[in-house]
């Protein structure tokens, strides 16, 4: 009987771990394509052979993205990587989910006078794993400190535990830009 009840366990802590791998859906978000963008962030996109789509997102100090979505469970939520091109001093970005400081990074310092914006460096994972209610939520990318020239923004990567994958499509993310 009692190896009956291990196997009956085990099998049962399989499909729970098979379940929750499921569940986690990665979220590559490229505001500067077509996701429900405000009219102004046009103006802020440049061409960037480099770039994962080919555009970046031109911003500077007191500049802001912000991603508003909809979760329709109790999540995790990861804040996994920003890519970036810098040509320039260090920026200070901040990183809050619905106004709550997730973490801050500084872009590398890079000099190429203005040749090296196709060149891209990533944040890594920023803050800690967030646990947030269903509804809607914004997360947003601020440019605390910049030196006159900027920084771009490739994409924001993120990570959701918890939700169905069929249930977040890119097409869900709404980016804004604020001045």
């Amino acid at each position: 009987m009692k190896p009956l009840i291990i196997v009956f366990l085990c099998v049962c802590v399989f499909y729970t771990l098979a379940a929750a791998i499921e569940l986690r859906k990665s979220i590559t978000l490229h505001c500067s394509a077509n996701n429900g963008f405000n009219g102004n962030l046009k103006t802020r996109l440049r061409a960037r052979a480099g770039a994962s789509d080919k555009r970046t997102i031109w911003l500077h100090e007191g500049e802001e993205l912000s991603i508003d979505f909809t979760l329709p469970h109790e999540s995790f939520v990861d804040v996994k990587d920003v890519r970036y091109s810098n040509d320039g001093g260090h920026d200070r970005i901040k990183i809050t989910l619905d106004g709550e400081m997730l973490g801050e990074f500084w872009t590398d310092m890079e000099y190429g006078w203005g040749t090296i914006w196709n060149e891209f460096e990533s944040s890594g994972k920023i803050g800690e794993t967030v646990l947030v209610n269903p509804g809607r939520h914004t997360l947003s990318l601020r440019i605390d400190k910049a030196d006159e020239y900027g920084v771009e923004i490739d994409y924001i990567r993120f990570e959701v535990y918890g939700t169905v994958e069929r249930e977040l499509k890119q097409g869900n993310f709404a980016c804004k830009y604020h001045q």
